[in-house]
């Protein structure tokens, strides 16, 4: 038998650590372990694993699997889509761009899109314009980033594409738009060479190598870092110190509509004053924009009162959220509340297509009008699809596809000229219309529409559509195709009719592609494709084949040559799946194979061959003949294993058995020692009657105990610092477990001298780490909080995270993500006063990148413990915050001290031999500065950690080293400070998002929609 390599056998492993592990160890420098990659990303149940495998297949720049990568762009998992636009950058595959026009739009994953621009980019350069330019109007500031990261660098010294740009921003009368090419120019106008002669771009961002398309694809490579946030080997937990994912300009926000508003700049507030005002004093269009806010108890909360007020025009409002999904969980928010609002859906149907048609509104009125049967409604439907939008016409055919009686109306969008619009019928057909008739006259249109079908999507459905009508002419056209997976389903059905010549076989069954190879396996060719073919998922589809075709036929002599091959494969499933196939009672040598898989160290093999051993009626005379017959087994593991299974009763008989064979003295020592170790099996009482086997009978060993392994040498342990007046002790490093998946490196942490820990309820290993430890508890300092506002609210929080936590009291408990003085009210601060006397709380306080709201907090109430935001970059806490909590004996922790990563990358005007600070030295700045007690860090992996840790041992930044930090942060901010201003606080978020679809068509139907 072929060997195989055991990393594509343990990447079919049933435990999903397994093939996670193995996926990065996979040889892609040969084919076998490319293809199996590909069959990774496209059928494995584990999003890490299908990640991986096209992170992996983009770096083999083969364009031979760019269809298998654009195919994981439609994942369900964003971690996948994200790896899949990355891998096609790597691969220079300008397929994409027709894909990322769409993506760029309709992606709901911010960090998605942002991967979308930076792959057009690298692929395309000015070609993808189209893309940058629609990703300046995101709502996400990230999203923006990149595109003006782009821009810049194609821009530069590119007249005409700046002049595209302009006329782009003219054209656009809402977003962040303007600004961000107000950025631009201020960019495109600077010197090219600033930082040792590397281009403007190189400032932006690091783009250092360029990709067969010829631009940025250093872009992607930087995209490497883990998606949710833009952190550096020394990453700050994003919960409590990043800006938030959506930006809102600063300042209070007018109201939507007249009267008064409850918004306020923390949503914690909003979400306490919500939760007090009735339902029907609300404004409709402001629930409807919370439906979109980052914080998910305001968004909850502003669902279920809206499903309160069961008023049909909030429900038409809030449908406007359909049209933009680019916003998180606003849709989803959205479509939640439609499910379960009390109102008349048909007559709401019938309100949304008599007015003025969004897609999403028609989609569900769609839905609605098919779901009803009501006649009026889907005639209604069937006008939209000749509405010249695109998107109407699709959202209209997305509720007739279920709807028997407009057949014909579904069949002829096959030939509307927009592919969205196809894909509904396409997507139809997938679902395999449950009548015979139905399923018919879709595959009899698809057939029609094939000289048309264009896409890869298109031509596998045509080719469905060809072996559900044994369309002889189209498989054969299908079978040249340059899709693999069209040619595979052709030529399956071709074998299977009957139709191949033996060339044409025989082409496709030396492919390098197992998908054509095993398309073509037949009876004859199974046998030796499950003992020599390189991919073992083939191998496993050949045997299965077998199989199938002994139970069809009762022939087994045909496939015992190949079954016997398969008890010796690399493949426990293959040795399994050949051990339910063996029959002991059919020749020596399927019992002889039995019995060796029965001694295999994988537990389904021994299982399946015991299966098969104990349906055999003559065993026991197979095994004794085997043992004592004329040619008695010669090897010493087979005879094992049959003495094992003849005494398997432990019985008279079988004592009498054990008793002839260890009197006799014939067997080899090796099998004495075995019989002798299964006199356990026996009774006491059979054994009393021969003393002699008895005395046989193993006992334990004494037990030798060995040397305990010398214990590694402990880090030097940094001396904890006081925070504030609390009478609590901290380690230098607070240690987030928002990214560590498992225990080992808190261990590994602790063991250094780290003692104390940033938490969320959502940190599953920090959490089993702390339970773990709750003896040792006095010596730990846990950090948690509340993303709540309003004394009840905190309690809860309060009492949960000691239920989770299985502890009696918290050490540090904050406010979350301060935004308002609101939130720092006197009754949330009496609350946790009297949280702290009832012995549940230690310290209190909060956490917030405002400094001046800190500052004017302490003159208020003597917060014990704030944790704000500071960095070389962001100094200004060491002048009007720091001096301030010192003298008031108040704690301070501080994050992003690496400025999520931009201290560690040149800046403008950085000089070309200067040494880069690393994460260490950005964390040593800040706790070099009066007052800092301990500063956070959330690394990514273990490696970053370890990193992290050597800041114990010296926690502070040496005297003559904090000019050069100081002048490198300014050097950051400057252009932090423009990028703010032009990029990141410009016009966006879910508020611009609604106002700009509420504009589209003018004022709504109802007036301002004024509470009742």
């Amino acid at each position: 038998m072929r060997d195989l390599d055991p990393a594509l056998v343990r990447l079919l492993d049933e435990d999903v650590t397994v093939r996670r592990e193995t996926v990065g160890d996979v040889d892609t420098s040969a084919l076998p372990g490319r293809y199996a990659l590909r069959q990774a990303l496209l059928a494995d149940e584990d999003a890490e694993v299908r990640a991986t495998a096209a992170q992996r297949l983009g770096g083999t720049r083969d364009s031979r699997f760019t269809q298998a990568l654009l195919d994981a762009l439609s994942d369900p998992m964003p971690l996948v889509r994200d790896r899949a636009w990355r891998a096609l950058a790597r691969l220079g595959a300008k397929a994409l761009l027709s894909q990322a026009v769409r993506a760029v739009r309709e992606e709901p994953v911010w960090w998605v899109r942002r991967a979308v621009v930076r792959a057009s980019a690298s692929v395309a350069g000015a070609g993808a314009l189209e893309v940058l330019l629609g990703a300046l109007e995101d709502p996400f500031w990230r999203v923006r980033h990149a595109a003006v990261q782009a821009l810049a660098w194609i821009g530069a010294g590119d007249a005409e594409v700046q002049e595209r740009v302009r006329r782009w921003a003219e054209s656009v009368s809402h977003g962040p738009v303007r600004s961000a090419v107000a950025w631009l120019e201020a960019a495109w106008s600077e010197a090219r060479p600033t930082h040792g002669g590397a281009p403007l771009a190189m400032e932006l961002h690091p783009l250092a190598e360029t990709s067969q398309g010829g631009a940025l694809s250093g872009a992607v490579a930087a995209t490497e870092r883990a998606p949710l946030a833009e952190t550096s080997r020394g990453g700050e937990p994003p919960d409590t110190k990043q800006p938030p994912l959506v930006e809102l300009p600063s300042g209070q926000l007018p109201s939507l509509e007249r009267g008064d508003s409850l918004g306020n700049e923390d949503p914690a507030v909003t979400t306490a004053r919500l939760e007090a005002t009735p339902a029907s004093t609300l404004s409709a269009r402001e629930l409807v924009e919370w439906l979109g806010d980052p914080h998910e108890p305001l968004r909850h909360l502003a669902r279920r009162r809206l499903r309160e007020r069961k008023d049909p025009e909030a429900l038409l409002l809030a449908m406007r959220w359909l049209d933009e999904p680019r916003v998180p969980h606003a849709a989803e928010e959205a479509r939640t509340l439609l499910e379960r609002i009390d109102v008349e859906d048909v007559e709401l149907a019938s309100r949304i297509l008599e007015g003025t048609p969004r897609p999403g509104a028609v989609a569900w009125a769609s839905r609605v009008a098919v779901r009803r049967g009501h006649a009026g409604l889907v005639e209604r439907v069937r006008l939209l699809l000749r509405h010249p939008e695109p998107a109407l016409r699709r959202a209209a055919l997305s509720g007739l596809v279920y709807d028997p009686d407009s057949l014909d109306e579904v069949l002829e969008a096959l030939e509307d000229p927009d592919e969205t619009v196809r894909e509904e019928v396409l997507a139809a057909w997938q679902r395999r219309p449950p009548a015979q008739s139905t399923a018919e006259a879709f595959a009899l249109a698809l057939a029609a529409f094939a000289p048309r079908a264009s896409t890869a999507r298109e031509r596998r459905a045509v080719a469905m559509a060809a072996v559900f009508l044994e369309d002889a002419e189209l498989l054969f056209h299908a079978a040249r195709d340059e899709d693999p997976a069209v040619r595979a389903v052709a030529l399956r059905a071709l074998s299977t009719l009957d139709l191949l010549t033996e060339a044409e076989r025989e082409e496709a069954a030396t492919h390098e592609d197992p998908w054509l190879r095993a398309a073509v396996l037949d009876a004859a060719s199974a046998p030796r494709a499950c003992m020599e073919d390189p991919d073992p998922t083939l191998r496993r589809t050949a045997l299965e084949l077998l199989r199938a075709w002994r139970r069809h036929t009762g022939d087994t002599a045909n496939l015992l040559t190949a079954v016997l091959a398969c008890t010796h494969a690399p493949d426990p499933w293959l040795r399994a799946r050949a051990a339910e196939l063996l029959a002991p009672s059919r020749s020596r040598e399927e019992l002889r194979a039995l019995l060796r898989l029965s001694l295999d160290a994988a537990p389904m093999i021994r299982a399946a061959a015991a299966s098969s051993l104990e349906s055999c009626d003559t065993l026991d005379a197979l095994l004794d003949d085997l043992l004592h017959g004329p040619t008695p087994e010669p090897d010493e593991d087979l005879r094992t294993s049959a003495w094992t299974w003849r005494l398997r009763l432990a019985d008279a008989s079988a004592f009498d058995q054990l008793r002839t064979a260890l009197l006799a003295n014939t067997e080899p020592a090796r099998v004495v020692s075995h019989l002798d170790a299964l006199t356990l099996v026996f009774p006491d009482e059979l054994l009393a009657s021969e003393p002699a086997l008895a005395l046989r009978r193993p006992t334990r060993a004494p037990q030798q105990r060995t040397p305990a392994p010398p214990r590694p040498a402990v880090p030097p342990r940094a001396s904890s610092r006081p925070l504030g007046t609390t009478g609590l002790h901290v380690s230098p490093l607070v240690l987030s477990g928002a990214h560590l998946t498992s225990t080992q490196p808190f261990f590994e942490a602790h063991e250094a001298g780290l003692t104390t820990f940033f938490w969320e309820p959502r940190y599953a290993a920090l959490t089993q780490f702390l339970q773990n430890r709750r003896q040792q508890r006095s010596g730990l300092v846990v950090v948690a909080g509340s993303y709540h506002s309003g004394p009840s609210a905190l309690r809860r929080d309060v009492e949960s995270a000691l239920r989770r936590l299985r502890t009696s009291w918290l050490d540090v408990f904050l406010l979350f993500w301060v935004r308002s003085p609101e939130r720092l009210s006197d009754e949330d601060f009496t609350a946790l006063e009297q949280l702290r006397t009832e012995g549940k709380l230690r310290a209190f306080g909060f956490s917030t990148h405002l400094r001046d709201l800190a500052r004017d907090a302490l003159t208020r109430h003597p917060w014990p413990v704030v944790m704000t935001r500071h960095s070389a970059a962001h100094p200004g806490p060491e002048a009007s915050f720091l001096p301030e909590a010192h003298a008031r004996g108040t704690g301070v922790l501080t994050f992003t001290a690496t400025c999520y990563g931009r201290l560690l990358q040149p800046a403008p005007g950085t000089p070309p031999d200067a040494v880069l600070p690393t994460a260490v030295d950005c964390y040593r700045y800040s706790l070099s500065q009066p007052g800092v007690s301990a500063c956070l860090t959330a690394p990514r992996s273990r490696r970053e950690l370890h990193h992290n840790l050597e800041v114990l041992a010296r926690p502070y930044l040496e005297p003559d080293a904090l000019p050069a930090m100081r002048v490198h942060g300014e050097r950051v901010r400057a252009r932090s400070r423009q990028l703010d201003s032009l990029v990141r606080r410009a016009p966006g978020g879910p508020r611009d998002a609604l106002l700009a679809l509420l504009e589209e068509d003018g004022p709504p139907d109802a007036g301002d929609l004024s509470s009742p």
